[in-house]
């Protein structure tokens, strides 16, 4: 009889554990997304991070089957490398 209770228990939690790991994301989530730009000034690298970043959050938003999406103030850092500079873009995007 205790086995059977055991058992019963221990299927029951596993049940539970299975159920509690496989649940949607919930709305409002939130991430840092990037976006990358390269150009021979700053100003154009600029711009193409700003574009790929803007990519990343429509992309972000239809993985996650977001009609609105959040962003918070985005950051850019240039730097060169070589003849090309790297500007980086990053927001906090939340939907």
């Amino acid at each position: 009889m205790i086995k059977k209770f055991l058992i019963a228990g221990a299927a029951l939690a596993a049940i539970t554990a299975y159920t509690v790991a496989t649940q949607p994301v919930e709305a409002g989530s939130c991430v840092v997304a990037t976006g990358k730009g390269r150009a021979l000034n700053d100003a154009k690298a600029t711009d193409r991070s700003m574009t790929h970043l803007k990519h990343v959050i429509k992309h972000w938003a239809h993985k996650n089957k977001d009609k609105v999406v959040k962003e918070g103030k985005i950051h850019t850092t240039c730097a060169k490398k070589g003849a090309l500079s790297v500007c980086k873009s990053s927001a906090k995007v939340c939907g």
